[in-house]
């Protein structure tokens, strides 16, 4: 604690002494740290605990006392030693090692135990002249109190007026002290024995028969109680030897403290033990033990000057008493200046001209003047509370700093490691306990709870601390240990593509809340030619990323920033950069391409507009961003609270935007080569974040699995494939994200499924229904039917008929580039003039024209399908998506069910962990099984009472973006056999219903198309949908028609949707099994 001569103490600079006023070891530790530790309880106490527990008793409650006291020494000399120290003392040391959390919690208890010592002073110092004065002092409890009042109030006033003029005279305080010791051995070896039996002492002198008598406490007494009394006295023993802080509290005024700290503590703690062992030898020696018992005032009674025991207990007290109020005042000052908690930075005030601490004494006072009303006892045992939680926190600080292994951690007092603070700590938290584990439960839960405030109220500080230290400690340890992720363990690593932070983001919230405590990285690219001016550009934009995550959105990621001359080369680094060590991203979001955008820019490609109806165009913007501004935002929205101020990032550069081959490249170099799950995110600008009322006017996030399958050949068999694991990752991320709270209670989680004809709908409920308990997530399942006639798109592809004027207006605009398209209806508008055998010739020519081959019944276009899939087979247990692509089988949207053999045969738990599934198992296509044999499945539909046979996904294959392959014998077979059944029944609507086409036989625009439809019906009070990526086909990239064309038929299923994620997973990420 600081001593009356820290008069400038403080961490401004203008607030300390010129080089001239600088104390030595001797003036500015020795001497204070001794008058520290002589307490008092010397005087008062001391007779009372030998009378208790013998001299071996008292003296081993010293020797654990001191034990304690040196093992702190030993860790306060360390920091002390590791750097220039200022003003400021225990605190200032504590809080620029722990941080401010740890050091503005134990410097207001620091502070708290200081006020206390003050009352404990003022308290003692009456009792010394009540003691001495006799009958004459005033009687009862309020006359006592009054006059400690007095004492306190001209102590304050003393400290009010400057501590300048006190801290002269504690040279002469300490003179009047060690005459006051010296003479008590002097009296037990000189002064002669006598009796009174007024006083009820009996003093022997120095005898060792009375030695004897006192040497071990008197069992069997009412008087010892066994491990209780030493408990109890051990709190009332343990302040007289905590004052070894006062040389640290000098740190401000001293020359060298780093030096003075650890020599003037030590010696003054070797000079007081030794001190304190002559003064309990005497007693011990010269006085009975009834006589301790009898009279507290012993040692001025047996003395040969009894007012010289009374002028040393006055200086004492006097000393301590004004220590405490400076010392804590000027600490709390200190603590008031660092701005910890709101309202304090008021007692940071001091005068102009010394900086005194006026408020702070003030504050000081007010706690003194509380703590009056106990008595001295109980105000020793709170006083041992807040020196022992500081031993405790400066021990742990020393601790954590030598186990952490900071280089610049190396102190200049050698006789320190971390055995001695951990014992340190040890200690210092079984004596807090000991001496009473209610008020240690108490001083724990109020440390807590100021570490708390100051956590979430303090503004970041500078300081360095030792957690960082630890954490960084920790954190490189178990990065080496980390393994690669066991599927069983698996958590989405995501790390989000983003070039404009204000546009995205609602994105960026979105993704932090479906991280769900993993890692998660936000990736930008600055282009540069230029080295010089791009790292200086990183350098500016990496600080404003970093304040925006943690002052700003504060989520929970990190920024990973690269730079490249090309936005491509850029994503690439940036993906084979990204995590560290087994933390590595596994998902890559990124937002969809802006359509908008491309269409102003003057490209000179065809750009697909939008397909919409004449009514939809007049009320559409004529730009996205000339789109009103979205209403006022709700309360507890993130995001829109975010948009509404300035961010950091605004000043930021941003890039310009991506031509439609190098996003192709970027989406086919994460899908297809680096072989990562992908996620495109599309309009996440009108993303309705969860709010904490759960007043949202959205009401699910619904899930939309479409399978991605193609049917391969092989020895005359045909197998399905299916994307699997993708419609399992949807599943899985869709859990992840109703397990967040705020989403929870804001949002019910939705599976939608879609089969084609009505007969397939209990089947495929129950599939996924049993899927689901397998995968344990609780979703409502919803089934729905192509066939319905409820979807107008549907209605006029598949059977060529609507009765909606807008939706043939929208599907012809899609489609009028469409070679199939006008193709196929033309063919429907001559083929009631034809036979079963030109309608199927017609058919077959559509068709080839579609899949851009003259003949799918020839060699050529059979021998394309059984190589690919002998070669695929002979490479992979299971077939991955890019083989597929290389290999010319493109897997498309199709309808075809789940499996029956879903989750059936799991990998040994050897085999099992995303490493193996990356390089074993590909990109989780499955084959299914064979389906060779034909089952016919009734097709119903609204406006037909005909019955057919459908065609099912394993009637067909995928070749290329947009190719169609139709088993055209089967067909025909299937054909005459519905010819020779019957002809339809007269309510049918078409004459060409024996050889409509089914969904699975579309191209992808025109599936987009329906499903588009199909998800605008049922999604209306969607937050956000989660639904399958289609998979470009590898090469895309190299053309700019083809990619605007993939752009545009992800654009056509994502027209007017609510916010959707589009899902493409490369690994396995469930398991049912243990």
């Amino acid at each position: 604690m600081p001593s009356p001569g820290d008069d400038k103490a403080g961490l401004q600079p203008s607030a300390e002494p010129k080089k001239d006023t600088k104390l030595g070891l001797i003036s500015g530790v020795y001497i204070p740290v001794c008058l520290n530790i002589m307490s008092i309880l010397m005087f008062l106490r001391f007779g009372l605990i030998l009378g208790q527990v013998g001299f071996m008793g008292i003296l081993g409650l010293l020797i654990t006392a001191y034990c304690v006291d040196l093992l702190t020494t030993l860790s306060l000399s360390a920091i002390a030693s590791n750097g220039e120290v200022k003003g400021g003392g225990a605190y200032y040391l504590i809080s620029r090692s722990l941080g401010p959390e740890f050091g503005g919690s134990i410097g207001i208890l620091f502070f708290l135990a200081q006020a206390l010592n003050t009352a404990m002073n003022v308290v003692g110092l009456i009792d010394c002249i009540r003691l001495n004065v006799g009958p004459g002092f005033p009687e009862g409890y309020w006359a006592g109190y009054g006059l400690q009042t007095a004492a306190l109030l001209i102590c304050t006033g003393l400290c009010l007026l400057g501590s300048a003029t006190f801290s002269k005279a504690s040279n002469a305080l300490l003179v009047i002290l060690s005459l006051a010791v010296i003479s008590i051995p002097v009296s037990a070896v000189f002064k002669a024995p006598f009796q009174d039996d007024d006083t009820g002492v009996v003093f022997t002198g120095f005898s060792l028969h009375t030695l004897a008598t006192n040497f071990l406490p008197r069992a069997g007494t009412s008087e010892y109680n066994g491990l209780s009394t030493f408990r109890d006295l051990f709190g009332i023993l343990f302040p007289a030897t905590s004052g070894i802080f006062a040389g640290a509290s000098m740190s401000g005024d001293l020359k060298d403290p780093s030096r003075s700290i650890p020599s003037g503590t030590l010696w003054a703690m070797l000079t007081t033990f030794i001190v304190y062992f002559i003064v309990v030898l005497s007693m011990a020696a010269s006085t009975t033990h009834e006589s301790f018992l009898a009279n507290a005032n012993v040692i001025p009674l047996t003395n040969l000057s009894p007012p010289i025991i009374l002028a040393g207990e006055c200086a004492v007290t006097f000393f301590s008493a004004l220590m405490g109020i400076i010392g804590s005042a000027k600490l709390f000052q200190a603590l008031a200046k660092d701005k910890l908690l709101p309202g304090l930075a008021i007692f940071g005030r001091g005068t102009k001209k010394a900086d005194e601490p006026i408020l702070a004494i003030f504050l000081t006072y007010l706690i003194a003047q509380v703590a009056l009303l106990a008595d001295l006892n109980q105000i020793a045992t709170f006083i041992s509370m807040g020196y022992q939680m500081t031993f405790f926190v400066m021990n742990l600080a020393c601790f954590l700093l030598k186990i952490g292994s900071a280089p610049n951690f190396r102190p200049g007092f050698k006789f320190f490691n971390w055995q001695t603070a951990l014992v340190g700590s040890l200690l210092s938290a079984a004596a807090m306990f000991f001496i009473d584990e209610t008020y240690a439960s108490i001083a724990i839960c109020v440390l807590v709870l100021i570490f708390l405030l100051i956590h979430y109220l303090c503004p970041p500080k500078r300081w360095g601390d030792v957690s960082q230290n630890l954490i960084y400690h920790q954190v490189r340890k178990y990065l080496l240990r980390l393994k690669p992720e066991h599927i069983k363990f698996w958590r989405p690593h995501i790390i989000l593509l983003i070039n404009n932070p204000r546009r995205q983001a609602r994105l960026i919230q979105f993704c932090n809340s479906m991280k769900k405590g993993s890692l998660y990285i936000l990736g930008h690219v600055i282009v540069s030619d230029d080295f010089s001016t791009g790292v200086h550009e990183a350098r500016l934009q990496q600080q404003a990323w970093t304040r925006y995550i943690s002052e700003f959105s504060r989520i929970k990621a990190f920024v990973q920033l690269t730079m490249s001359p090309s936005i491509t080369w850029g994503i690439r680094n940036l993906i084979l950069s990204a995590g560290l060590g087994g933390m590595r991203p596994n998902i890559a979001v990124l937002g969809f391409y802006n359509m908008d955008d491309l269409r102003k820019s003057g490209s000179s490609c065809v750009i697909p507009e939008i397909p919409a109806s004449p009514a939809d165009k007049m009320r559409r913007p004529r730009k996205a961003e000339d789109k009103a501004p979205m209403t006022q935002r709700r309360r507890g929205d993130t995001s829109a609270r975010l948009l509404e101020g300035v961010l950091p990032t605004d000043a930021m550069r941003t890039e310009d935007m991506m031509s439609p081959t190098e996003y192709m490249i970027m989406l086919e170099d994460l899908a297809l080569k680096y072989r990562l799950n992908v996620a495109v995110a599309h309009g996440f600008d009108k993303l309705e974040s969860p709010r904490k009322d759960g007043g949202n006017a959205k009401r699910y996030v619904d899930l939309w699995p479409i399978q991605m399958s193609a049917e391969v050949s092989s020895d005359g068999k045909n197998v399905m494939t299916t994307n699997f694991d993708t419609y399992t990752l949807i599943l899985q991320l869709g859990h992840i994200l109703q397990s967040v709270r705020t989403w929870k209670r804001a949002f019910a989680l939705r599976v939608m499924v879609f089969v084609e004809y009505e007969s397939e709908v209990e089947e495929e409920r129950a599939r996924v229904t049993a899927l689901l308990e397998k995968l344990r997530i609780d979703a409502q399942v919803l089934v729905f039917w192509l066939a319905s006639g409820h979807l107008n798109t549907y209605e006029l592809i598949v059977n060529g008929h609507t009765d909606d004027i807008d939706t043939e207006i929208i599907v012809s605009d899609a489609l009028k580039d469409e070679d199939w398209w006008e193709s196929l209806q033309s063919f429907r508008g001559q083929a009631e003039q034809m036979s079963a055998s030109q309608e199927m010739t017609q058919i077959t020519q559509i068709v080839g024209a579609a899949a851009g081959r003259a003949d799918l019944n020839g060699d050529n276009g059979f021998d394309r399908r059984r190589s690919s899939v002998v070669e695929l087979a002979n490479v992979l247990k299971k077939p991955d998506i890019t083989m597929l692509s290389r290999l010319g089988v493109n897997p498309g949207i199709h309808t075809h069910h789940l499996g029956d053999d879903v989750f059936q045969e799991e990998p040994s738990d050897d085999e099992w962990s995303t490493e193996s599934e990356l390089s074993d198992a590909g990109d989780g296509f499955d084959f299914g099984v064979d389906m060779s044999e034909k089952h016919p499945v009734n097709k119903s539909h609204s406006g037909s009472h005909s019955r057919h046979h459908s065609r099912q996904g394993s009637q067909f294959s995928t070749f290329g973006q947009g190719d169609v392959s139709l088993s055209i014998p089967e067909l025909v077979e299937s054909y005459k056999q519905d010819s020779h059944a019957g002809e339809p029944e007269a309510g049918s609507t078409y004459s060409t219903q024996g050889v409509s086409l089914s969904f699975n036989d579309l191209p992808c625009r025109a599936q987009h198309l329906i499903l588009n439809e199909l998800m605008r019906q049922h999604s209306k009070e969607t937050a956000v949908l989660m639904s399958t990526l289609p998979i470009p086909s590898e090469g895309t990239c190299l053309d700019e028609a083809e990619s605007i064309q993939y752009l545009s038929d992800i654009e056509v299923l994502c027209n007017e949707l609510p916010p959707i994620l589009m899902i493409l997973s490369n690994n396995m990420t469930v398991t049912v099994s243990l």
